[in-house]
């Protein structure tokens, strides 16, 4: 049973610690993959692992034997549980297992813009631990996330989630080509409107489009109505509650047709 706190292995060994010289502590060399269960089934496991053997490569980051990792996540796999595997450029790796926070699920967020022309060398497709900018911009706008907005005034992502809008009555959602994480949670998204028959358009999205409704995916939210963005109101409304209705719907077609770990 996994604890109110969580478990933490490092390097499959409970209680451990990491050396303090891990590039991945002194410089933030480092990536992670968070998924969660529904039961005690991982929603989409194999993408997540497949998004993060990509980010090493990118990063210059060993990864475990494929078979070790499978170990430690099913050792630790609980009912409802979010897991975050951490790799660092030492060399080492924290499995932080915890119960989901039910009340983070489609909860309404607050969103602030800010101008963003990357990382340099470091594409945004890339899932890192170099959160500090995102994470103090947040703080200084007083909003939970930060709305990415590249120099032209194109839509991004935000510090957290990917975005969905709907402009003129159709659902809306910046195309993944490398300048924003391709969420897993999106691609499911993305799926289920095709699925429905929504309307839905995946292509560039401006800052000074009219949303008519605004959300954020990811995995610990699923799908969230924005409450306001730069202090103004927008919220859901009809197009994200179907969208979110079959989300949930899929998920619950996936993780009930595989038998737990």
């Amino acid at each position: 049973m996994i604890r109110p706190g969580g478990s933490v292995l490092v390097n499959g060994q409970v209680a451990a610690g990491l050396p303090a010289d891990d590039p991945g502590l002194e410089r933030g060399l480092a990536i992670f993959e968070t998924w969660r269960t529904y039961g005690r089934s991982p929603f989409r496991l194999e993408a997540h692992l497949g998004r993060l053997t990509d980010s090493a490569n990118t990063m210059g980051i060993a990864l475990p034997p494929r078979e070790l990792i499978l170990h430690e996540i099913s050792y630790t796999l609980g009912q409802d549980v979010s897991q975050r595997l951490t790799l660092t450029a030492g060399g080492n790796r924290v499995l932080h297992t915890r119960p989901i926070d039910a009340a983070r699920l489609g909860r309404p967020v607050t969103l602030g813009g800010l101008e963003w022309a990357g990382l340099g060398d470091l594409p945004g497709s890339v899932k890192h631990c170099l959160r500090a900018p995102w994470m103090m911009a947040s703080r200084r706008l007083g909003v939970e996330e930060v709305l990415l907005v590249d120099p032209a005034g194109w839509l991004l992502e935000t510090d957290r989630s990917n975005v969905f809008a709907v402009v003129d009555g159709v659902l809306v959602t910046p195309p993944a080509e490398g300048r924003i994480l391709d969420g897993v949670t999106r691609r499911a998204l993305i799926e289920v409107a095709r699925e429905l028959g929504l309307p839905l358009q995946v292509r560039p999205v401006r800052r000074d489009e009219r949303f008519e409704e605004l959300y954020v995916s990811s995995t610990l939210k699923e799908l969230a109505p924005v409450s306001t963005l730069n202090g103004r109101p927008i919220g859901g409304g009809p197009l994200g509650e179907a969208l979110y209705a079959g989300f949930r719907a899929l998920v619950l077609r996936e993780c009930r047709s595989r038998p737990a770990s």
